[in-house]
């Protein structure tokens, strides 16, 4: 059975979706494991011993005083690189790669018990909050020696799997905008999803806000306290709502997480239901990386209607010419609306008569293409064509773009030589390096 996953982790939870071609995601839940859609993000190691605990048995045992317990993962590997237990260091990368290995094979197990049979992971796409530099930095290791091969497995941050699982909803609420709140953590995040349906592909933006003044803590320290703070939590909701969607239309609110969980806010929820429609859960991120997933596996007619220009996705498409045979060919080799982290490309070519490598760029917002040209440092003389170079292109930043280019010999005849040119531009400023 080939199946695609979606996993969703953040420094609270992990959430493991699943889809099989032509089906909705569905959420993972572990009845054998006393584990629902939400795995905390906790190990514990047994005191004296090397034996790792995983999720809410980790918590509680934990809690229990039977070994060291380390909570939100995910979050300890963005602001440290190690963490001491029992006198011994361990290296926080390892010890998430610990936690989604563990895991990843409940899901494949679990996966094995619905269907009766064996199953093949295609593809599986991580999608995790936050989602910077600090963590990309440390992917190749967290991804590494899982029960899934690192080629099948692709990172991106939760405004793309948004993106995903709403292209997927029913059409008649993608007709203007979309709202969603987010009470995951204390802190309310909200996003305000819009499609230029006049454009083809449609294109889509997104604007993510941090309400740092919209608080609903975990704990408080009394139940009086607790309903005093909701209460006001409420009208403070309301208020916030109300200037959101001022002077806009806003035809579907997605709430996630489980700070929407109870009837603490009836006077916002009256508000939020007026002429639109209003969706609760917090298993949408998850999804949103499994129809990531399956886009990737199975094509999709749906997802190839939308372009989405997220922070972290390229608005350049970058190529060269050459010539095949008698014909010039443009030859792409980075794609705008891919993530600009995993824009990559390789190509070999013939060296020709010339002193300089043009490369076309073009941005998507209209403003025209552009060549720049990379010089050539003077080559030792060999025969037309003789020269045989690789060039390798990839993204630094969303503007930065690094190039490599080495020779590499040409068959018996010629050896390769150490040559070894690179070059930095920064895209839509031309002559900037």
């Amino acid at each position: 059975m080939d199946v695609v996953i979606g996993y969703d982790i953040n420094e609270y939870y992990a959430q493991i979706s699943y889809a099989t071609q032509g089906n909705e995601p569905e959420t993972l839940e572990f009845p054998a494991r006393r584990e629902g859609g939400n795995i905390e993000t906790a190990l514990c190691k047994r005191s004296g011993v090397n034996q790792w605990f995983c999720g809410k048995e980790a918590v509680k045992k934990g809690v229990s005083g039977e070994g060291i317990l380390v909570e939100k993962l995910w979050k300890l590997l963005g602001e440290q690189e190690t963490i001491v237990i029992e006198k011994q260091e361990y290296a926080v990368p390892k010890l998430c790669q610990l936690f989604l290995g563990r895991t990843l094979e409940w899901a494949i197990q679990r996966l094995e018990e619905i269907f009766g049979e064996s199953v093949q992971i295609r593809a599986m796409v991580l999608t995790a909050e936050p989602w910077n530099d600090d963590y990309r930095e440390f992917m190749g290791e967290v991804t590494d020696g899982l029960c899934i091969p690192k080629e099948r497995i692709r990172v991106q941050g939760h405004e793309d799997s948004l993106f995903s699982y709403l292209v997927y909803q029913p059409q008649r609420l993608l007709g203007y905008e979309t709202a969603v709140f987010d009470l995951t953590g204390e802190e309310l995040v909200t996003y305000r999803v819009e499609m230029n349906h006049k454009t083809r592909p449609i294109v889509t933006t997104m604007q993510k806000q941090m309400v740092k003044e919209l608080i609903k803590k975990k704990h408080y320290p009394s139940i009086t306290e607790h309903d005093r703070c909701l209460a006001q939590l409420d009208e403070q909701m309301k208020a916030y709502f109300e200037a959101f969607v001022q002077g806009r239309i806003v035809t579907a609110l997605y709430l996630i997480g489980d700070g929407f969980k109870g009837e603490w806010y009836p006077e916002s929820l009256k508000l939020f239901c007026r002429n639109r429609k209003v969706f609760a859960g917090n298993n949408l991120y998850g999804k949103g990386a499994c129809y990531s997933a399956a886009g990737e596996i199975w094509e999709s007619e749906i997802a190839r209607k939308y372009l989405f220009l997220g922070n972290d996705m390229l608005r350049y498409n970058v190529g060269i010419s050459m010539w095949r045979g008698e014909k010039e060919e443009y030859v792409p080799l980075l794609d705008a609306g891919t993530n600009w982290y995993d824009a990559r490309a390789e190509v070999e070519f013939l060296m020709e008569d010339t002193k300089c490598i043009d490369i076309l760029i073009t941005p998507i917002d209209g403003s025209g293409s552009y060549v720049e040209s990379i010089p050539l440092p003077e080559l030792s003389p060999r025969p037309w064509r003789s020269y045989r170079l690789s060039m390798t292109t990839y993204m630094q930043s969303d503007h930065r773009l690094h190039l490599d280019m080495k020779d590499e010999g040409f068959g018996d005849w010629y050896e390769k030589l150490p040559i070894s040119i690179t070059y930095d531009l920064i895209l839509g400023e031309k002559g900037k390096r």
